[in-house]
């Protein structure tokens, strides 16, 4: 199992995605493998997998960093908002429901068990994780369903690193006020402070950083100085949005739209000499640009309306006169003439688009999510590209449609036409995000370009995998020369702390989980677990629970799983009793328990309790895996309560319990011949 080690900030874009990349690179190079996690991003530049799910675009790009294949396992929860009330809520990379924040505040305490199967998958691949936080953990009215900050650190059981953005001021007081608003035990489990983007001689900070470890008793890890890397940020926060200004050269403007949506497809724009790219939100900025972007919206026709009350749209369609326009994704729906969204998928209604490209859109419940590659079409010859491929991805609602004068431009490897053009290629759209990191489409774009407006290309020096290689290096090497390496490298792999409560010896009794073992040839073993998670489910606690060697027809188990806070993991149906199986049938048996409570330990770090009915007898039987279980109740979660039930528990497992409760037999009816009686024994 990885160690994980989690960085949180003091506030959202306070440096969390940078340093969490960078710890990535870091561990890599030093030999071990290392996979960023971030249980819940909110986010509008997001990813496809290989696989064909969504992820934060952020997650991908600390995984380029740590040099693996990005999965939806490193980004459970994905929120893109579609209005300032609510969001589409994408779970394991596919999308679970549009809710408001309100509903969603609701329901999200149940994915706990979803975000804790993704974390403990990459920890069984893993030597590492390192999970990023959200915003600020310090958001005290919502600390009680927190599975993002320091709800997700207790889960991981992970120290962690607090992030302080000093170019912002009141650096002192934002990571004070973080570590002091919680309560102890989430303000033991800060490892040290780190303070990022500082100007100027560290020397004149050197007496604040000491006021600060002696008010809140945590090292400052490190001071991270303001410098230029250029990696993939996390959303609208990015201060590439800010750049507004034409320098030198081609002038590429970018229109910002309010739901702008993985900008980071223009990024490259910004390595190529003799490029200036700035983002636009005002008509009287755009000016008279040499092309015009149109980036990806998680609402289209909320878009359009703005862009009409804006009056960008007007500018938009003169400039289309003399000026390039590309859109991608969302800015081709733009482009088109039409959009429609019967079932309110996005808005709702019809509306007319820019009316730059014969096309029409049709918004649909179901979402596009690919990778793909495909080729532009021979007989265009766009850039001199001719029977090129290109690669991309693809993250949409929309279905687009051709109205009869719009030129096919690619065509994907399953046969559909992906982008459409006018006849002379000055106006195009395509749904392929990452189209612009095709070497030979944007230099052939931006040499274009250049002749056209007299300017001799240089030569093609750029290569995108090799850059962001630098840059990733770049940033490994500035938190090696900024953090305190050892130290974090000591919460890592550093000796235990001591256990505290049951079996501990420091004064906090009660903040330990214990385990408990009811045992004996009397009847009460299943009664007293059954009780217990009521009794713990009535105190808000979270039980998982499932019963071994049982068919799941008892009858508690008609009103258990009717318990809020109880999760019941039904079994296999079992058509014998134990004693009439054979060989074979019990070596089935005993693998299908030893996956079942690998299952449960996988999932159980998201409860408060564990139930493991009859698990003491299956082991006792040979049909589970004693080994496994001592092994997983040595290293449980700390504050995980766990119960066994069943007969003839063995010496070895009796040490590893807090309570034994024998429930000894003096008198049972099966003595005198009567059988089990519904709702008494079953």
């Amino acid at each position: 199992m990885a160690k994980a080690i989690m960085v949180q900030g003091t506030m959202s874009n306070s440096g969390k995605t940078f340093v969490t990349a960078g710890l990535c690179r870091v561990f890599k190079q030093d030999g071990y493998r290392v996979a960023p996690f971030k249980s819940q991003n909110m986010a509008l530049n997001s990813y496809i997998t290989k696989e064909g799910l969504e992820i934060g675009r952020a997650q991908a790009m600390q995984a380029e960093a740590a040099m693996i294949e990005p999965t939806h396992w490193m980004n459970p929860i994905l929120l893109k908002p579609t209005s300032n009330m609510g969001s589409q809520v994408i779970v394991n990379g596919e999308v679970y429901d549009n809710l408001s924040a309100q509903d969603y505040y609701k329901m999200k305490d149940n994915l706990a068990p979803e975000v804790m199967k993704a974390f403990r998958h990459l920890a069984d691949e893993n030597d590492i994780v390192v999970i990023e936080g959200a915003g600020s953990p310090a958001e005290i009215n919502l600390a009680e369903n927190d599975i993002v900050n320091m709800g997700m650190a207790k889960m991981a059981d992970a120290p962690v690193i607090l992030v302080a953005d000093i170019d912002r001021g009141g650096v002192f007081a934002s990571a004070y006020g973080t570590i002091k608003l919680l309560p102890k035990e989430d303000q033991d489990r800060f490892c040290g402070v780190v303070i990022n983007k500082f100007r100027g001689d560290v020397e004149i900070l050197k007496p604040g950083l000491k006021m600060l470890e002696d008010l809140t008793g945590k090292p400052v890890l490190g001071v991270i100085p303001m410098e230029k890397i250029d990696v993939d940020d996390e959303d609208s926060l990015s201060d590439r949005l800010n750049q507004r200004t034409f320098t030198e050269g081609i002038d590429v403007a970018v229109i910002r739209l309010p739901h702008i949506s993985n900008f980071t497809d223009f990024s490259v724009f910004e390595l190529i000499d003799g490029v200036s790219l700035r983002y636009v939100s005002d008509k009287k900025e755009l000016g008279e640009p040499d092309l015009i972007l149109l980036p990806g919206t998680k609402n289209t026709m909320a878009d359009m309306e703005w862009l009409i009350e804006s009056g960008l749209e007007g500018k938009l369609i003169r400039a289309a006169k003399d000026t390039r326009i590309i859109g991608i994704c969302g800015g081709f729906q733009l482009l088109g003439k039409e959009l429609h969204d019967p079932d309110g998928v996005e808005h709702g209604g019809d509306m007319r688009g820019l009316g730059l490209l014969d096309i029409s859109t049709v918004f649909q419940g179901g979402k596009t999510r690919t990778r793909i590659l495909g080729t532009i079409k021979e007989e265009h010859n766009l850039y001199g590209l001719s029977n090129r491929e290109v690669e991309g991805y693809e993250i949409h609602m929309g279905r687009t449609t051709n109205l009869g004068e719009a030129v096919p431009m690619i065509e994907l490897s399953d046969g559909r036409t992906d982008a459409y053009m006018t006849k002379d290629g000055r106006i195009w759209g395509s749904y392929l995000h990452g189209i612009f990191d095709n070497e030979e489409m944007v230099f052939g774009l931006v040499h274009d370009i250049m002749r056209e407006k007299g300017i001799t290309p240089g030569e093609n020096h750029l290569s995108v995998a090799e850059y962001k290689e630098i840059q990733y290096n770049k940033l490994a090497d500035l938190i090696r020369n900024s953090l305190d390496m050892e130290q974090i490298y000591k919460e890592l792999f550093g000796e235990k702390k001591e256990p505290v409560g049951c079996g501990g010896k420091t004064d906090e009794k009660n903040s330990r989980g214990c385990v408990h073992i009811y045992c004996g040839d009397g009847k009460g073993k299943t009664t007293c677990s059954m009780g217990l998670s009521i009794r713990a489910a009535g105190n808000g606690k979270k039980v998982l629970l499932h019963q071994f060697l049982k068919d799941n027809s008892s009858s508690e188990r008609y009103v258990i799983d009717k318990i809020p806070n109880i999760t019941v993991v039904p079994g296999k149906k079992m058509d014998k009793f134990t004693f009439q199986m054979n060989e074979e049938e019990k070596a089935l048996l005993h693998e299908q328990n030893d996956a079942m409570f690998e299952r449960l330990v996988k999932e159980a770090a998201a409860y408060d309790m564990l139930v493991l009915d009859e698990s003491v007898y299956a082991m006792s039987m040979g049909l589970l895996t004693e080994e496994k279980v001592i092994d997983f109740l040595k290293n449980r979660p700390e504050k995980l309560e766990v119960v066994l039930t069943g007969r003839n528990p063995s010496e070895a497992l009796k040490e590893q319990a807090d309570y034994i409760s024998e429930i000894c037999k003096i008198k049972h009816p099966f003595d005198e011949g009567i059988g089990s009686r519904q709702g008494i024994e079953k």
